[in-house]
């Protein structure tokens, strides 16, 4: 094999694989609900309406609480080991769902599980951006998750066959024992960050890696690998503590906050999108359809931004993206035909996917040593917005406002994420030219670009 196709397939074998990763997280994502009806019409343990949603929002406490632990583990002990923890660990708690004799023991299998998942998606992200070129991190990180889509496309399609057929108990088997296989395939695949290597002086097992992979020089790994020795453990800073250096500290409180209201958005129209515009006149079918609409968009846009981001900045294409979601958000109040609306819910997914871009524009701006600190708490504080936006879309459809006021809601909070992406301040590692990132040791003598 020819040494630029050995590091391309080197390259692919770390993308595919954390693509397969959020593949099982977006399959876990909709999975609970799509039993949930079962549960409550078989009156599975008693289960309630309110106990199902108790159940659904202990996911959601696990994978925030798990997605800032495992996010500042990462720059800790290395990626790898924190991958494959939360790989078994949602394997194992998923499968155990299948035969739980109880609801508390459901839900704390869920809970569980639910650590798992959070702590994967900072920490896949984290290592698929070092082992791509450094001018295409943004948009690989895009690739790795149109895993939730497709993940919950897949799900919504095997329920309708399967819980039938072998019941509802045979989903989370299902995904156990796949969790599993995605282990082992994770366990030959994925190997440690580089950066992490040299950082903590284990040069030889970071070259022995570069050589395996074949890493050429546009990879971030292997930039840090030709970077020069870093300081005296002395003068070394924490992960944490970097966030909150000058340069970094005010977008470290940003980035959280962009992550909030970005999927404030998209966990609001998934969960409202249908109830939404049958409220204003549409069959449910067509509400349905618009639902498929905002998710194909949703996954387009998820490859589409991130590409743009590489290419015109990330601040830029993020901020254009949320104000032309708010946009067509706001045109949806004026009642259009079912053709336009339809035009304008693909649209507003497509911009919705601008929170992914977030992550990435949040992972080039800080060090690589730092990064899964900072993905973390962008994607666990970030999942408060998820269980905020169906409850808030939830109390304004009960006023007068009603689905007007949902609409001007949603606009409202995007153009409030788009402003807060362009106060991020131009002094991160994201704001250098590409040949003058590189990776550097937290608290070494580089300190932040400015513009």
């Amino acid at each position: 094999m020819s040494r630029p196709a050995a590091r391309t397939a080197g390259s692919r074998a770390v993308v595919l694989t954390c693509l397969a990763v959020t593949v099982l997280d977006g399959i876990d994502l909709l999975m609970f609900g799509a039993v949930m009806p079962v549960l409550i019409q078989n009156k599975e343990w008693g289960i309630t309406a309110v106990e199902a949603g108790f159940i659904g929002s202990l996911s959601l406490i696990g994978m925030m609480l798990g997605a800032m632990l495992a996010g500042y583990l990462t720059d800790i002990v290395g990626r790898r080991p924190i991958v494959l923890a939360c790989v078994a660990s949602f394997s194992i708690f998923t499968g155990l769902c299948a035969v739980a004799t109880n609801l508390q023991m459901f839900g704390a299998f869920r809970l569980l599980a639910g650590l798992g998942f959070g702590g994967a998606l900072p920490t896949v992200i984290a290592l698929t951006m070092e082992y791509v070129r450094i001018e295409r991190r943004q948009f690989y990180n895009g690739v790795i998750q149109t895993g939730f889509p497709i993940g919950g496309a897949i799900i919504s399609v095997i329920a309708i066959f399967v819980i039938p057929a072998f019941g509802w108990h045979s989903l989370f088997a299902a995904a156990g024992v796949i969790g599993i296989g995605l282990f082992v395939v994770a366990y030959r695949n994925l190997p440690e960050s580089l950066a992490f290597l040299v950082a903590r002086g284990r040069h030889e097992e970071a070259q022995a890696l570069a050589e395996r992979y074949d890493l050429g020089r546009s990879a971030e790994s292997a930039v840090a690998l030709q970077a020069a020795p870093p300081v005296a453990d002395g003068r070394r800073r924490s992960a944490l503590r970097t966030l909150f250096v000058p340069g970094f500290r005010l977008a470290t409180v940003l980035f959280p906050l962009i992550s909030f209201f970005g999927l404030l958005v998209s966990y609001g129209m998934n969960t409202w999108i249908p109830q939404i515009l049958r409220s204003t006149g549409y069959d449910l079918g067509s509400a349905l359809t618009f639902l498929l609409a905002f998710n194909i968009g949703s996954a387009i846009g998820m490859v589409v931004l991130t590409g743009l981001a590489d290419r015109f900045g990330s601040r830029k294409v993020i901020s254009t993206g949320f104000v032309l979601g708010a946009l067509a958000v706001a045109t949806l109040t004026l009642g259009p035909a079912q053709g336009v609306v339809f035009a304008l819910v693909l649209l507003i997914g497509f911009c919705a996917s601008s929170q992914t871009a977030v992550y990435g524009f949040a992972g080039i701006y800080y060090p690589a040593a730092s990064r899964g600190t900072v993905l973390g708490l962008c994607t666990g504080l970030g999942r408060l917005g998820g269980v905020v936006g169906p409850i808030m879309v939830g109390l304004i459809m009960a006023t007068s406002a009603g689905a007007t006021g949902a609409f001007w809601a949603f606009a409202a909070v995007g153009l409030a994420a788009s402003v807060l992406v362009a106060a991020v301040p131009r002094t991160g590692l994201a704001d250098r030219r590409p040949e003058a990132r590189p990776v550097v040791e937290p608290g070494a003598s580089e300190s932040p670009a400015t513009a």
